[in-house]
């Protein structure tokens, strides 16, 4: 699915899950299972007595009867049957759930008498085969026994362990934003190194369902602490599966390279883990990788490597991953029917290990197949189903990369209102993950500030103690001296206090000059608004930031910069006086404000004209934006005393860089450019707006041409400009005047 990247995170969810473990190839533990002694009689009856022992130490019902639901199977098993090792388990748990749960409930059995750092290891697997065994609810009874027995206990790594199963059913139900929620539960309650595999396992669900929720940073930071725990551990399979995490996210981040770095260590790290399922996964990230590099043989090579591996393997989730990452490849090949025939073939193994996000995938795939087939009433009902599935599951990236394909597919099928609307929604929530990010980053500096003067009151109060120390050692001293001193110290302290109270109260008014200062140096003193001075601070600060963007980049958010100039101004000076004009830029600027943005800065340029910087808009909004200056500055007649004053505006408009190729102007040549399209609308009539779209020519020439005579360029066809009509201020209604009034001085 995805076009354009078929991004293995977003079709690999269901076994990133929470931990994301791999399967090991069945070969492999076999080989394992004959190095150690067999079990036989002898250990049946072991089990038994350690599952009676175990019995004796919980005190949960419920959970009693969970576990016999899985032990009753083994109590029957052949003499000659192996228990594996947790630890081998872990290997292949998420490739064989149903295996891996029936051998972790013959050794929660066996479980009485170990170590309590093994019983929480063995019941972390346990949650976990649950879970992907289909089996959530079993799982979350297991999760509220642990936290039973921890609030008895006051076993903090047994909740953290609790919480983490809970996050696991969370993320496997598709709710992402509660199972991120889950897992920082369980790292608060970690100590360091306290438990190595509670600490991986959290780092590594935090960083996948921050991935999930578009949180790339925290994904980042937390799979690079699972990756460093998983090295600590000296553990090949799960620095494999670290390294798998990395690419997933290393796509996202549009670094490829990166990825594909990652997701061939992670092959070698499952390789020599003897880890099929974990190769089969590296080589989906190789693929994806491949991908946004252009090399479209590799990329399907590596595929269908990873779907023979995933069969040999015999693993149903791993082949189900891989055949939807196969059909995502025939989708943007435009090869529809292999497309479909791949995508009803991953749904149907998906359905059979109950995997809600490989289900909506495959759902999805099928959908723009049966698109590109040219059924489409069968695409949208597909589609609009695993958009809702996705809707589910909170996860706001991948439903942004969902609805930005769909509208792709109802935009060739000629439903273009429909895509339109799809393409709003996409755009929304992308906002929504950049203002999270942008508050996330705020919370990270308040914390730092915090942490910095908690550290110097702890430094201070060392201090004190140190002094305290120093005073009850020279105590006798200064009984000896104290009564000679104590009218000197008593002078001392007072003058000390005066003096001190005067400092405190200078510094004071120190501050509110500079403060007063600052704000007369930025603002207009009549409106209130920023100065050209402020203005052109701030330019040149932005010129010196790092630039993010690049060429052809024209679907991410622009800057905008629009002049405005109020019609008629001298002639309302002229005629009402300067006291009729000051009152009408107060107006005029209160109606600004209240029109755009917090974020748009509104600057007094001079005179009449005021300007509007739009930090970050898109192209298609700039003639809606000064539509609307228009309309809210004629909307009222402004009334000064008990003159109506009928207002309108002209403007000129661009944005910054001009499009299609993103030519950067620096903000004086910007300025001078929509000066002259204020010009134009001064000249043509006023009350309107004249917007600069973009530039059909780019070359020296015609970009000279174009700032010596910008009306002569449109004429000629280099520039494409817009005109947006202002308000017909003969339909709009006339206040009366105490009504007027009062609107004035609001």
């Amino acid at each position: 699915m995805l076009s354009g990247t078929a991004l293995v995170p977003n079709k690999n969810i269901a076994l990133d899950g929470v931990g994301a473990h791999d399967g090991a190839p069945a070969a492999v533990a076999a080989a394992r299972r004959r190095a150690r002694t067999r079990c036989g009689s002898a250990v049946h009856a072991t089990m038994l007595a350690g599952l009676r022992v175990l019995i004796c130490r919980l005190s949960s019902l419920g959970f009693l009867a969970l576990v016999a639901t899985f032990v009753a199977a083994p109590a029957t098993a052949a003499p000659e049957e192996t228990i594996p090792r947790p630890q081998e388990i872990e290997t292949y748990l998420y490739a064989y759930p149903t295996r891996a749960l029936k051998e972790l409930a013959m050794l929660v059995a066996l479980a009485g008498e170990t170590s309590a750092t093994e019983r929480r290891y063995l019941f972390a697997l346990y949650g976990q085969s649950m879970v992907a065994s289909g089996r959530s609810a079993d799982a979350v009874e297991l999760a509220e026994y642990l936290e039973r027995d921890a609030g008895a206990r006051r076993d903090e790594l047994a909740l953290a362990t609790a919480r983490l199963i809970r996050a696991n059913s969370e993320s496997q139900g598709g709710d992402s934003v509660k199972a991120n929620a889950l897992a920082k539960e369980a790292r608060a309650l970690l100590t360091d190194a306290s438990d190595p595999y509670l600490t991986y396992w959290a780092a590594i669900t935090i960083g996948v369902t921050a991935r999930g929720r578009g949180q790339l940073e925290e994904s980042l930071a937390s799979l690079q602490d699972a990756l460093s725990s998983a090295e600590s551990a000296g553990n090949a399979y799960r620095r494999s599966n670290a390294l798998y995490q990395l690419s997933n996210l290393y796509l996202a981040l549009k670094q490829p390279q990166n990825a594909l770095d990652a997701s061939q260590q992670a092959f070698r790290f499952a390789e020599a883990a003897s880890n099929a399922l974990g190769m089969a996964k590296a080589r989906m990230a190789e693929s994806a990788a491949l991908e946004l590099l252009n090399d479209p043989v590799r990329e399907l090579a590596a595929m269908e490597d990873a779907l023979a591996i995933a069969r040999n393997a015999k693993s149903k989730v791993a082949e189900s991953l891989a055949l939807i990452n196969l059909a995502d490849i025939r989708l943007r090949r435009k090869q529809f029917g292999e497309a479909l025939d791949l995508s009803r073939r991953s749904l149907a193994l998906a359905r059979e290990f109950d995997g809600a996000n490989a289900i909506a995938t495959s759902k999805a795939n099928m959908g723009f197949a049966l698109f590109g087939l040219g059924r489409t009433a069968e695409g949208k009902r597909l589609a609009d189903d695993a958009l809702a599935d996705y809707e589910r599951t909170g996860a706001t990236a991948e439903i942004a990369s969902l609805l930005g394909e769909y509208s792709q597919y109802l935009e060739r099928s000629g439903d273009h209102k429909a895509a339109l609307a799809l393409f709003h929604r996409e755009r929304k929530l992308y906002e929504e993950i950049a203002a999270t990010a942008h508050q996330k980053t705020v919370l990270e500096l308040q914390e730092k500030y915090e942490s910095e003067k908690r550290r110097r009151e702890i430094e201070l109060l060392n201090r004190q103690n140190a002094l305290t120390s120093a005073e009850l050692e020279n105590r006798a001293l200064q009984q000896r001296i104290w009564w000679l001193l104590a009218g000197v110290f008593a002078a001392s302290f007072i003058v000390v206090a005066v003096l001190y109270r005067k400092l405190r109260i200078t510094n004071g008014l120190l501050a509110s000059k500079n403060r007063d200062l600052s704000v007369r140096s930025s603002r207009d003193p009549l409106t209130a608004l920023y100065n050209r001075r402020y203005f052109q601070d701030f330019m040149r600060d932005e010129h010196n930031r790092p630039e993010r963007r690049r060429r052809g980049e024209s679907d991410k958010p622009i800057h905008a910069l629009l002049l405005i100039d109020i019609d008629m101004f001298k002639q309302i000076n002229d005629r009402h006086g300067h006291a009729a004009g000051d009152a009408v830029l107060v107006v005029v600027a209160r109606r600004l404000r209240d029109t755009l943005r917090e974020t748009d800065m509104i600057v007094r340029w001079g005179g009449e004209e005021f300007l509007v910087f739009v930090p970050a808009t898109s192209a298609e909004k700039l003639d809606e934006i000064a539509a609307r200056i228009m309309d809210a500055i004629a909307a009222e007649p402004i009334v000064h005393q008990g003159t109506s004053l009928r207002v309108t505006a002209s403007i000129g408009y661009a944005p910054m860089p001009l499009p299609p190729e993103n030519i950067a102007l620096s903000w004086e040549r910007a300025i001078s450019l929509i000066d002259m399209a204020l010009y134009m609308a001064k000249v043509h009539g006023r009350n309107r707006a004249y917007g600069i779209r973009g530039l059909r020519r780019s070359d020296d020439e015609a970009l000279a041409t174009i700032e010596r005579d910008l009306e002569k360029a449109w004429q000629s066809g280099m520039v494409d400009m817009h005109l947006q009509p202002g308000p017909d201020i003969s339909a709009l209604p006339i206040l009366d005047a105490p009504r007027a009034i009062a609107h004035v001085g609001a």
